[in-house]
């Protein structure tokens, strides 16, 4: 029996040892690999997010400017007449929530706007407990729910 522990205890540090060397060469061969002109290398894809700051500014006419700085990247907004003021700053001071709010309230419904499109009169109805719905009204005198209707072709 301590023949067998001690035949066992043997070929697991053999094991581990052939393990650890094929793993460090496998690390180097990785490393090698990275040391190839860089023409061979694919670079990573470069994905960015719109940053509503940097598009308010490019859409009042400024020019979005990264800065790089020891505390970490930040926007800087251009603005036709020379200044430069900060994206956020910028967005805050110029971006108002009313403004957010009339942009909304200027859409027209999809609904309303598709039932026109294709031909119907939008119009509003009561049911029979008061609530309003849209509904869409054709020339032949047919009529569908705007919002069903939209979604059915849409």
């Amino acid at each position: 029996m301590k023949n067998l522990k001690l035949t066992v205890s043997a070929m697991m540090v053999i094991m581990s040892i052939s393990g650890m060397s094929a793993s460090f060469r496998f690390f180097k061969k990785k490393n090698n690999d990275n040391n190839k002109p860089a023409a061979t290398v694919p670079a990573p894809a470069k994905v960015t997010a719109a940053n509503p700051a940097s598009q308010f500014c490019v859409d009042k006419g400024g020019k979005s400017i990264i800065v790089k700085s020891g505390k970490g990247d930040y926007g800087v907004c251009m603005l036709k007449d020379g200044t430069a003021m900060e994206e956020w700053e910028y967005y805050r001071q110029n971006h108002t929530a009313r403004d957010a709010e009339a942009a909304v309230i200027g859409m027209p419904n999809p609904a309303s706007k598709f039932c026109v499109d294709k031909g119907g009169k939008s119009v509003t109805e009561k049911d029979k407990n008061g609530n309003e719905r849209g509904v869409c009204r054709f020339n032949n005198g047919t009529k569908v729910d705007e919002w069903d209707y939209y979604r059915e072709n849409n």
